[in-house]
């Protein structure tokens, strides 16, 4: 199985759109709703958090990543892994690992992952 970790500057999209969009930002009045995914990472400081394939499917259907494209500076990417041997959170939507047990697999632009996926984001 694969996970999923979107990044923008070398950081993960979700750290970019914090350091980058300040909470009374006006483009944070159209930013899809995201209450859906437990907001476990938090628990884990320096740990990283992917996507499972249920996760990813949730994040590209409820736009957020259309969303956080219109308001980050730099270009996406995504880095892909294979299951961890330790893992320290998981849901159905997320894995949250210890950067050391990181081993990617693949770091691949944007626009390369969803055309190799098939998916189209609108």
């Amino acid at each position: 199985m694969e996970y999923y970790r979107f990044i923008t500057n070398g950081v993960g999209i979700y750290e970019a759109i914090s350091k980058g969009v300040e909470i009374n930002d006006f483009r944070r009045l159209n930013k899809p709703d995201g209450s859906w995914l437990p907001r476990k990472g938090l628990d884990f400081p320096g740990a990283i958090s992917f996507w499972t394939n249920k996760g990813l499917k949730k994040y590209l259907d409820s736009g957020m990543l259309k969303w956080h494209k219109s308001v980050i500076k730099g270009n996406v990417e995504i880095v892909v892994i294979d299951r961890p041997t330790e893992i320290l959170y998981e849901d159905e939507y997320q894995i949250i690992l210890d950067k050391f047990f990181l081993k990617v697999k693949d770091q691949i632009n944007l626009d390369r992952f969803l055309d190799k996926m098939n998916i189209i984001v609108s």
